[in-house]
């Protein structure tokens, strides 16, 4: 892309294909920042300072950035949202004292998040719908002895893909969405993680 060497993390593609959003950084401070394509520049969008900014996702319309941040405007960690042209403060989406809450993926009229929850204590994780309307209710999804991670709802809506250590190992595993208990196919067979769906949702990529 043109883009001088640095510690790069968690690369997004906008809606419209012409931006990245993106983590750039390391130890202390990582910020969320915005790599324009067509002309090979880049813009940082967090503002809070010495922070770790992680896990950009970007809202279905590319109006908005939600990320994770340790820190965050009021020193709390929680998954945040702004203006994708940097306009205006973040805004607080949700936080758990005990979890790291993840926004990781969109339904297609952007009005609920698939989450990953990470506790704070432990590798494990399970994974919740966060409602973009209202008071943005957190619901549970997926939430037993096992971790599961990286839930990604498939653009038509009717499913979700996501990593699960059920088996022993780390496998691809896909749910109805959002009725996950009414059925469950497994993807992968020999290690699988970071499932991405292609955009008609009738393949699914993962990383083996």
């Amino acid at each position: 892309l043109g883009a001088a060497p640095d510690a790069y993390q968690s690369l997004r593609i906008s809606p419209d294909g012409t931006k990245i959003a993106l983590a750039v950084g390391a130890s202390g401070s990582v910020d969320i920042w915005i790599w324009d394509i067509p002309r090979k520049t880049p813009r940082k969008l967090t503002t809070f300072g010495n922070f770790i900014n992680i896990y950009p996702l970007w809202t279905p319309d590319g109006k908005r950035v939600v990320f994770y941040s340790l820190g965050g405007v009021r020193g709390l960690g929680g998954a945040y949202w702004k203006s994708e042209d940097g306009i205006g403060e973040a805004e607080l989406l949700g936080s758990k004292p005990d979890k790291l809450v993840l926004p990781w993926s969109f339904s297609r009229d952007g009005k609920i998040a698939a989450i990953y929850e990470n506790p704070l204590t432990s590798l494990s994780g399970d994974i919740g719908m966060m409602s973009m309307e209202g008071n943005r209710e957190i619901k549970e999804l997926l939430h037993d002895k096992h971790g599961e991670l990286e839930p990604q709802i498939s653009p038509d809506g009717r499913w979700v893909a996501y990593q699960s250590n059920e088996s022993g190992q780390g496998e691809i595993y896909v749910r109805p969405f959002p009725d996950v208990d009414k059925g469950r196919e497994t993807v992968s067979t020999n290690g699988g993680e970071s499932p991405l769906w292609s955009t008609d949702s009738r393949e699914l990529y993962y990383w083996s």
